[in-house]
């Protein structure tokens, strides 16, 4: 996200540099100088130069130091601001934000730098309190100008709160609103002890009635060449839940992913867990061949809730939720893709009248006892055509010229049938054998939503929720929910 951090003096001159990617090189630091800092009329945050692009703050106390970021991708620029102001404040607290500190004091930004970016350029940790603590050196002060003790973390964050009086920082407001951490990848040491406060979820919050709801939702991605054979194929996950849950509950649950199924520690953990079985959530009947193997996850983001060093240890997903609807997860699987249609189709040009004869199977490959449902076939036709003779089996289909192509639609489509159209294009009179030869063909593209079926074959194996605060048996829902991304067939 971050190929690099600049730090400048007010009169331009560069005091620090740190590059996350070997292509930067230290001579990128004039450009920044001589388009932002020597240009009296730039007054924007933000310069982009070709694939380049620079994000800058100015320091609000000392010496009024210049903060850059160099990235060269699509980043989300209210996050590297936000980075940005909370590097301002830990520098702050270090008293490293006047120029004659910094040169003396330079390692100790590399050292922050290390913590809060990691070695990839991705914020990991941003909060005062856990930057400080990881820290080789602690600082002698709060921002009120009070000398304090090396472990006195907690003032040092009360002080810094945008609340605070004497060592107020003023944040953009819309950057007050975002929670303690960062980009959705959590505090990578979270306590979910009853006594700490949680950021993103209050105190005290009681419901009638105690709800999850774990959404799986997949979208299936898949090209397929004339011959049949697959191109590409992936699935684009996310798990969102929606939680009605009193006091400060802790969520559990695991996944069959391959890392995970190899877990020591999870599979002690659930052998535990079987001894508080009236509390617990035992996905045994649903997707039986699915549980019975693996899904190799790629790519996974998380909600900030999450306990980023549980999931690395032993792939138990942890958290406390806060309370309504979120995004938990993002996840990424290219292998042992389970497709739910198989579409094979026969298109041949008819020297009779220049037409284009269409022959389409579609089949559904998921569960007789499944069904889906909005299912949408678009099948191109050639620019010249100015109506389809059709016949299909089941479901309606229609020619509609706005769009060049015939579209077969299905309220519903059960498992594992077979449904076939055959059509017939009627071209203009003035279309030659040699135009049809010569169309592109565009792919044949499916929409649908599948329900409780799982492209991926992931499958939640179990969930559990302990809370102190709450009485009363929570109620557990999880729903599937498979859907089209780009399901494209060329014929």
């Amino acid at each position: 996200m971050i190929s690099g951090v600049l730090v400048y003096s007010s009169r331009g001159e560069l005091i620090l540099n740190k590059f996350f990617k070997n292509s930067l090189k230290r001579s990128i630091s004039d450009i920044f100088r001589v388009q932002v800092i020597n240009n009296l009329d730039v007054r924007s945050p933000v310069l982009t130069l070709g694939s380049t692009t620079f994000h800058h703050i100015r320091s609000r106390r000392g010496d009024n130091l210049w903060l850059v970021t160099i990235t060269r991708s699509n980043a989300n620029s209210a996050a590297i601001w936000e980075f940005l102001y909370k590097l301002d404040s830990v520098m702050n607290a270090y008293r490293l934000d006047r120029e004659e500190a910094l040169k003396e004091e330079f390692m100790i930004v590399h050292e922050m730098l290390d913590i809060m970016l990691g070695g990839n350029g991705i914020p990991i940790d941003t909060e005062l309190n856990s930057v400080i603590a990881q820290m080789s050196v602690k600082p002698v002060r709060n921002l009120g100008g009070l000398l304090e003790s090396p472990d006195s973390i907690d003032m040092l964050s009360s002080s810094s709160s945008p609340g605070s009086v004497g060592g107020e920082l003023h944040f953009p407001k819309f950057l007050k609103k975002r929670s303690s951490s960062f980009l959705g990848q959590g505090d990578s040491h979270p306590d979910f002890s009853d006594g700490n406060k949680i950021a993103w979820r209050p105190k005290g919050i009681i419901h009638k009635k105690d709800e999850v709801f774990l959404y799986v939702n997949e979208r299936m991605n898949i090209l397929v060449s004339r011959d049949g054979s697959i191109l590409k194929s992936y699935v684009d996950g996310t798990i969102d839940i929606t939680t009605h849950l009193s006091g400060t509950p802790v969520c559990r649950f695991g996944l069959n992913d391959s890392l995970g199924m190899q877990s020591e520690d999870q599979k002690n953990w659930l052998s535990q867990q079987d001894q508080h079985s009236h509390n617990d959530f035992e996905n045994k009947n649903c997707f039986p061949k699915a549980a019975a193997g693996s899904v190799l996850l790629e790519d996974c983001k998380f909600h900030e809730c999450v306990s980023i060093d549980k999931f690395n240890k032993n792939h138990i997903i942890e958290f406390v939720p806060p309370d309504g609807s979120m995004e938990l997860m993002k996840y990424h699987v290219r292998d042992n893709i389970n497709l739910p249609f198989k579409i094979t189709p026969i298109v041949a040009h008819s020297t009779r009248d220049n037409e284009v004869d269409y022959r389409i199977t579609l089949k559904s490959l998921f569960p007789g006892k499944l069904s889906a449902k909005d299912v949408i076939l678009h099948i191109p036709v050639p620019p010249s055509t100015v109506d389809c003779k059709i016949s299909v089996s089941n479901g309606n289909c229609k020619f509609v010229p706005e769009e060049n192509a015939m579209i077969w639609r299905f309220n519903k489509f059960n498992g594992l049938t077979e449904n076939t159209l055959s059509a017939v294009t009627v071209s203009t009179s003035d279309t030659t054998q040699l135009s049809l030869q010569q169309w592109t063909r565009p792919p044949m593209s499916l929409d649908f939503e599948v329900m409780m079926f799982s492209n991926s074959g992931l499958v939640v194996r179990y969930f559990t929720i302990s809370s102190r605060d709450s009485k009363h048996r929570a109620v557990k829902w999880i729903k599937y929910i498979s859907k089209s991304g780009s399901y494209e067939v060329r014929y």
